[in-house]
Order: C-alpha cells, then structure tokens, then sequence
C-alpha cells in the first residue's frame, strides 16, 4: 500500500489523532481504510496504547456505527477494562479484525490482542491444539481478553481450510461456520503450525457433549 505525503493514495481517509505539534517527528496519525468489500481497517504510524484506539474507533467520523462491531459494544469494552491500566496501556499499532462483539488489534510487539464480548471459546470449552497460541487472557465483567500469537494469512491455498477442519473433527468438536473457502479463519504460525484464528468455529457436538466432557475434566483434575 504506497504512502505520499503521509497519506495513504488509494482514496484512505487519514485522521490526525490529535493536534499539530511543533516537534513534526512526534506528530501521531491515525490512518483509516476502507475497501471495496466496505471492510474497515485501523494503522498508526506510531504505537498507541489500547485506550486510544478504543476512543478513536468511536469518535472518528469515518468509522460509521455498526461497521467495527457495534460503537456501544466498544464503550463497554473501555467500561470493563477500566480497572485495569494495564491492558489499557497495552501499546497497539492498529486494528487487525473486528465482528460484531470483538475487535482485535495487532500489538506493538508483533502479537495479537482480542477483546470479546463473552467468552471467545464457546460453551467455555477448553484451548485446543487447533487454536491460535494464546500467551495471556483475563477478564472483567462481560470483557474478556486474549493475548495470541500472530499468524500469517497471505494466499492461504483451500485445502489448508480442510486440514484444520480435520484437526477440529479429529479433536471430537464439530466445524461451526467454517466452510472451504475460509482462508480468512485460519493461518501459519512461524513454525509452520495451522491454527484456527475463530474459536467460535469449533464448537461441542452438543450440549451433552459439553456435560460431559466437562465432567471427565473435573474428575481428572480431582484424580
């Protein structure tokens, strides 16, 4: 993507982030695109911490309610995480993904930080070996976080899709939402491992499913 003048030319709407200073060099941008598939994305040209972009995703004009989950579901996520300074401070170089109850941010350190809505595993099933690394996660109120591994998604081929569908099957989960052509809900990690990136592809067969293997782990945890 080529930069001019410290704007994107692909008709990117850039956002100053605050007002000029007289030290050029510490000025912050904000860059904000949006694509043909209306898909929005978030870049900084400098770290921010997580606070700011949670403010930013609101406030900015261009990013239109509804298009990075919902703008009320942004401002409970900074509700929740108010009393902890820590993952708010969290340096961030933009927005790497969103749904309706999540939106997810590339770290300045090069990993992944996602904030939910709930639970991201559903039924609270377990981390798997089919599931993105996770490093660190937390929650607080209905806010919870997930520190991962960042995964490379460049020209998937299809037939990866079905390695991990496999791996999903194989784990005794069922695919949820996950089809053929979902290069998007998977990648590489620098290893060569495939990881699904969406728990929420991977769900239980069943509520009684989940009873019961949640009952097997209780006992094991007991033995």
């Amino acid at each position: 993507m080529k930069v001019q003048s410290g704007f994107y030319t692909n008709n990117n709407i850039a956002v100053p982030s605050f007002k000029k200073r007289k030290n050029k060099q510490s000025q912050q941008q904000l860059f904000i695109n949006k694509s043909k598939d209306d898909v929005i994305s978030m870049e900084y040209s400098k770290p921010v911490t997580l606070k700011k972009a949670l403010y930013d995703i609101i406030s900015s004009p261009a990013i239109n309610e509804g298009v990075v989950g919902e703008k009320d579901t942004i401002r409970l996520f900074l509700n929740d995480l108010s009393v902890d300074k820590k993952i708010l401070n969290k340096k961030v170089v933009g927005l790497a993904g969103y749904g309706s109850s999540a939106a997810v941010f590339e770290t300045a350190d090069g990993k992944i930080l996602k904030l939910t809505r709930g639970n991201h595993f559903p039924l609270n099933r377990p981390h798997e070996i089919f599931d993105v690394p996770v490093y660190a996660s937390g929650r607080h109120g209905k806010t919870y976080f997930y520190v991962e591994e960042k995964l490379y998604q460049h020209c998937m081929p299809q037939y990866f899709v079905d390695t991990v569908r496999d791996m999903i099957v194989g784990a005794g989960y069922r695919p949820n939402d996950f089809f053929a052509d979902d290069t998007h809900q998977i990648g590489l990690s620098k290893n060569g491992r495939l990881y699904l990136l969406d728990a929420e592809c991977a769900r239980y067969r069943s509520l009684l499913h989940a009873v019961v293997d949640k009952a097997k782990r209780f006992v094991l945890k007991r033995i």
